[in-house]
């Protein structure tokens, strides 16, 4: 099984490029991992570089994941932060709770977490 780099997933998410998109499509079609880090790369791509907005772009993630082919490092903890970023949440911000299980909390100065943790595997700490 390969593990497929964010390239791949924008190529065929996005559908720009005539030669490399049909082959991320394929590539898409067979057994592979995607990584934790490069969903997030891939989100931040299609924000900040592609200007998409984020409800837009969880949406295709969340697409993305419902491919029967690819495997997700830690499918649950990505489900669960796109889902916040879809009803207005920082994506990464969402990750980073998600993936904290088993801290006793997690402690930030960032004020706007604490807003979206609803059901968060570990409680925010709000610092300053």
């Amino acid at each position: 099984m390969r593990s497929l780099d964010t390239n791949i997933l924008l190529r065929a998410l996005l559908g720009d490029d005539p030669v490399q998109s049909p082959i991320a499509e394929r590539l898409l079609a067979e057994p592979a991992l995607v990584g934790l880090t490069v969903m997030l790369e891939t989100f931040w791509v299609l924000t900040a570089r592609a200007r998409m907005p984020a409800t837009r772009a969880a949406a295709m993630l969340d697409m993305l994941m419902a491919v029967p082919a690819l495997t997700f490092a830690d499918a649950g903890a990505v489900r669960w932060a796109l889902e916040r970023a879809a009803a207005g949440a920082d994506f990464a911000d969402m990750l980073h709770l998600a993936t904290s299980a088993g801290a006793d909390s997690f402690a930030t100065f960032d004020r706007g977490i604490a807003g979206h943790e609803n059901n968060s595997p570990v409680p925010v700490e709000t610092l300053g």
